[in-house]
């Protein structure tokens, strides 16, 4: 009985190491000593690290304390392996991304700099609007500057803006302000504990605004006052991040900005405001408040289309390849076929984070129907069912325009699905209603940009090339007969080929 605890307690530490309900184990003699062993379908990083933890936090009155070891069966396929239950759960938490978390990884290796590597733009003392697509990264930039940051003297916060999504109120620019006066404070006591009256003065400012004793009016200079007090005392920086900023009501986007931004200009602060491209108001040209780029803040763009094939393929291949690693394999082909592989990647256009949560319910279906790896059949499963998924996105990141958006949406399916039976069109590049929908569509990622200047009349006359989503034509949605665009050989579309696609009438939103 003794034993069988033991064994169990043991058991269920490595288990909640890798995130299981529970492992395989068996006890192995070696010499005089009985070992306990895990079994485990590959040698791999990740059970060496919840080996280590478990020989850390297992008891010294445990009989398997310092008796411990890996048993390695190998499975017959991927899908059905202990270490694509591992997988799916790293990848479940690593695209759920919640801003404010540290950014620190669980397992060594699983971090991919980004392209350009933007993360080390982000910590330079500039102000960035950070824009893109939902899922291209920006909270997994925010969250690894934020990390470079704390290895610094400087001090670095980040502020979700979900709370304040859509308020059409007055006070949520007083909201804003108090609510990141009081995670600055709080931030600072856990940097520097000796800065207890800076804290004060942060957390006084933010209970005087909130009781009316600031005029609006004067917020944000009585703001910059305390935030000299921090940068003087730790004669550093200070760095502010505003994640999903685009969910702010439009109308208060640049006031907010404008408050924030002269609170830390000229205080060693440094603004950071991360959001969808199409539905972030920097500035407002009619009042001139706000961030105007370039002159006030630079743009960092996370924006990896289909426009280049190649290097959103090459860029999703190096992220999947380190997650992968984690669990031992070494070769993506072991875990997907190419054909699911070029499927996933071109039917999410090179956003990371619906890649991999596709790859992952890509297993799920492929150890359902006993396959060795994960197929093509497989992936396009699940192509059309997360299309309801982005369809809960546009309600979230464009309430107060998701009645107009669908009708659009609905709109480019009846022109190019129904009438044209091709998953493409071209749309002239100008600044109408239209243009404006489709571009939001396109953060959104329901349609995807291919190319940005095509002329099919003539010079002068400057058209985009875009690309259904293929959970709006796939999957439950399923149309039969449709034309789809797809790049020869992973590279890009040759300007020909994209002058032949319909074009969408100027009027697509009313017809």
């Amino acid at each position: 009985m003794e034993q069988d605890q033991a064994r169990s307690a043991a058991a269920n530490l490595f288990a909640q190491s890798l995130g299981l309900p529970d492992v395989q184990t068996m006890i192995e003699l070696v010499g005089h000593e009985e070992f306990l062993k895990f079994k485990v379908g590959r040698h791999a990083p990740i059970y060496e690290h919840a080996l280590r933890a478990t020989f850390k936090n297992l008891p010294d009155s445990n009989q398997f304390h310092g008796l411990l070891g890996l048993h390695v069966e190998t499975p017959a396929g991927f899908p059905d392996s202990m270490e694509a239950g591992v997988l799916r759960g790293i990848l479940g938490r690593s695209t759920r991304a919640i801003s404010g978390q540290s950014a620190t990884q669980i397992f060594p290796g699983q971090y991919v700099p980004f392209q350009n590597n933007e993360e080390t733009q982000a910590i330079q003392p500039a102000t960035h609007l950070i824009v893109g697509r939902r899922g291209v990264g920006k909270s997994t930039l925010i969250l690894k500057a934020k990390e470079l940051l704390d290895r610094s003297p400087s001090i670095s916060v980040i502020l979700d803006m979900q709370p304040y999504a859509h308020r059409i109120d007055k006070d949520v620019r007083m909201d804003i302000m108090a609510d990141l006066s009081v995670l600055i404070a709080k931030t600072l006591i856990s940097r520097y504990p000796a800065e207890g009256d800076s804290r004060t003065t942060l957390e006084e400012f933010a209970d005087d605004l909130l009781a009316g004793r600031i005029l609006p009016d004067r917020a944000s200079a009585a703001f910059r006052r305390a935030i000299i007090n921090v940068t003087d005392r730790i004669a550093s920086d200070l760095f502010v991040f505003l994640d999903d900023f685009h969910l702010v009501e439009s109308s208060q986007q640049p006031e907010v900005l404008e408050a924030i931004h002269g609170a830390l200009k000229g205080a060693k602060g440094w603004l950071k405001v991360a959001g969808l491209r199409s539905l972030l108001r920097a500035y407002d040209p009619r009042t001139k408040k706000g961030l105007q780029s370039p002159g006030d803040a630079q743009v960092i763009s996370l924006d990896l289309t289909l426009v280049d094939p190649a290097a959103a393929e090459d860029h999703l291949k190096r992220i999947l390849n380190n997650f992968l690693r984690l669990v031992g394999i070494d070769k993506i082909s072991s875990a997907i076929a190419d054909l699911a592989f070029h499927r996933l990647v071109w039917a999410n256009a090179g956003v990371p984070r619906d890649f991999l949560q596709m790859f992952s319910r890509s297993i799920e279906h492929a150890s359902r129907s006993k396959r060795r790896r994960v197929e093509l059949t497989d992936a396009n499963l699940v192509i059309g069912e997360f299309g309801q998924q982005k369809m809960v996105d546009l309600e979230e990141d464009a309430r107060n325009e998701e009645n107009s958006l669908r009708n659009a949406l609905t709109a480019i399916e009846g022109h190019c699905l129904d009438k044209k039976k091709i998953n493409a069109f071209l749309i002239r590049s100008e600044a109408t209603e239209g243009y404006r929908a489709v571009q939001t569509l396109s953060d959104l990622r329901l349609l995807h940009l291919l190319h940005q200047t095509i002329t099919p009349h003539k010079a002068g006359e400057r058209y985009e090339a875009y690309m259904l989503d293929y959970s709006l034509f796939t999957g439950f949605r399923r149309r039969p007969n449709i034309t789809q665009m797809l790049p020869k050989d992973g590279k890009q579309f040759k300007a020909a080929e994209l002058r032949k696609i319909p074009i969408l009438p100027r009027g697509f939103l009313t017809c």
